[in-house]
């Protein structure tokens, strides 16, 4: 599967119920709040569209992170904040594909234990708990519930 960008490929269709959100700069002191006003206007605008359209209601934003190179303190500052506007929205914030440097300082800043805890839960649970049902030309070994 291939995701694009919706507005530069007019053929794309958006997935119902998930908003996919590119940063791709550092997260720094200079640019959070810029990120954080972003962030939220692209779920205010993503909730306005799907109540036009009549579709079913946004479950969830993936901030795909592959491109952030580094994040300061502001950086972190910054996800707590926008995980306190998806959890009163009562939506997931998922970070997809953070680079090693990234995920050194949301660990040592405890970012991911103090504000994704219950979702890394959730999410650890449902890999042990569900198990795929693999194709008839795949074999069970080849799934990696980790």
């Amino acid at each position: 599967m291939v995701y694009r960008n919706v507005e530069q490929y007019p053929n794309a269709s958006n997935v119902p119920g998930i908003l996919i959100l590119e940063i791709d700069a550092p997260i720094y002191f200079a640019n959070t709040n810029y990120f954080r006003e972003r962030i939220t206007r692209w779920i205010n605008d993503e909730e306005d569209r799907i109540k036009s359209a009549g579709e079913s209601s946004l479950q969830y934003v993936i901030l795909d992170m592959t491109a952030v190179g580094n994040l300061d303190t502001s950086g972190i500052s910054m996800f707590e904040e926008v995980k306190k506007l998806v959890d009163r929205r009562g939506l997931q914030l998922v970070l997809a594909n953070p680079g090693s440097e990234v995920m050194k300082k949301m660990n040592k800043s405890e970012l991911i234990e103090k504000t994704f805890a219950e979702d890394v839960a959730a999410c650890n649970f449902m890999l042990h708990s569900t198990k795929p049902n693999p194709g008839k030309d795949q074999e069970p070994a080849a799934w990696n519930n980790v």
